[in-house]
């Protein structure tokens, strides 16, 4: 129903800057890592044997942290891990745990998500709510508006690209041209972009 108004947007639309990656992209790409778990997989034993061999002080601090991590027995610890810096190495370890707290946790995250300014558990929030299985499009396009700040609605908007449908395209594009209107030097209309890309991925594959 809406393919040919999403050919229309990526013929009249780019992402911000095509030499430096926004954070949406990060995020974007670490997504399609962690929902690709053998890819991934493959990728953290590479990433381990450069970064460690390289940094070898750093082993024992990221196999300390997700030593904890793996031992938290309630959706409150995992959440106090979403609010610290983990370290990027143990992304896939908290994403993983989170889910083992699905249900109690992503509503919470969700409530969360309206007022956090905390960088580490936006991006954080990011990844746990594109992973999990739970039909949040909806809940996430209702509370949109509400988002205090713009950072959070930039990432809510790259979630949508994994939860929302078709029916939801021309609300995405009236959000990416919202806030590239509001924030016309900085990044955050790139999160409706991922969004869109990623749709048209899941939905008209080539």
């Amino acid at each position: 129903m809406y393919e040919k108004l999403l050919d229309r947007f990526f013929n009249e639309n780019a992402v911000k800057n095509n030499e430096i990656p926004s954070a949406p992209a990060f995020a974007h790409f670490e997504i399609k890592l962690l929902l690709n778990p053998d890819t991934n997989e493959q990728i953290q034993v590479c990433m381990s044997d450069l970064v460690f061999k390289g940094h070898p002080n750093r082993e024992g601090e990221v196999l300390a942290e997700r030593s904890d991590i793996e031992s938290a027995t309630t959706s409150t610890q995992i959440i106090r891990y979403m609010r610290r810096h983990v370290d990027p190495m143990n992304h896939h370890i908290l994403v993983n745990r989170a889910m083992q707290f699905e249900d109690e946790l992503i509503p919470e995250v969700i409530k969360m998500m309206k007022t956090s300014l905390n960088t580490s558990f936006i991006e954080a929030a990011t990844r746990v709510l594109s992973v999990s299985g739970m039909d949040i499009a909806d809940e996430l396009i209702g509370c949109f508006d509400d988002v205090r700040g713009s950072y959070a609605r930039s990432m809510i908007l790259v979630v949508l690209g994994y939860k929302a449908n078709e029916a939801h395209i021309p609300w995405l594009i009236e959000k990416h041209k919202e806030l590239k209107r509001q924030y016309p030097d900085e990044s955050h209309c790139d999160g409706a972009y991922y969004a869109l890309l990623e749709i048209e991925a899941r939905l008209f594959p080539v």
